[in-house]
């Protein structure tokens, strides 16, 4: 029984440090609207890399590159929208 609450103790002055610290953080006023950008990106390159598989299928071959190309950029704008660094304003209490 003794050796419980010694234990119990320990545990509370090892968590202590941790406790000690309050994070205070509002949430991402534009994390919507850059989600919507990516999604909208994304489904955008799909439509342009089918369009680059029916040119391509027409033998239209110059067409199909530069739907492709088109289709690459959007892939790549969808992504930095993903990449981009997250929301941190916030304010940390403790030590």
């Amino acid at each position: 029984m003794r050796s419980s609450y010694v234990v119990g103790l320990a545990a509370l002055l090892a968590a202590g440090p941790a406790m000690g610290q309050v994070i205070i953080q509002a949430p991402d006023p534009d994390g919507a609207r850059h989600e919507q950008r990516a999604y909208q990106d994304r489904a955008n390159a799909q439509w342009e890399r089918q369009e680059a598989q029916r040119r391509a299928a027409m033998g239209d071959y110059e067409g199909a590159a530069e739907a492709q190309r088109a289709a690459r950029r959007d892939w790549h704008d969808a992504q930095r929208q993903d990449d981009r660094p997250p929301y941190q304003p916030g304010v940390v209490i403790g030590r």
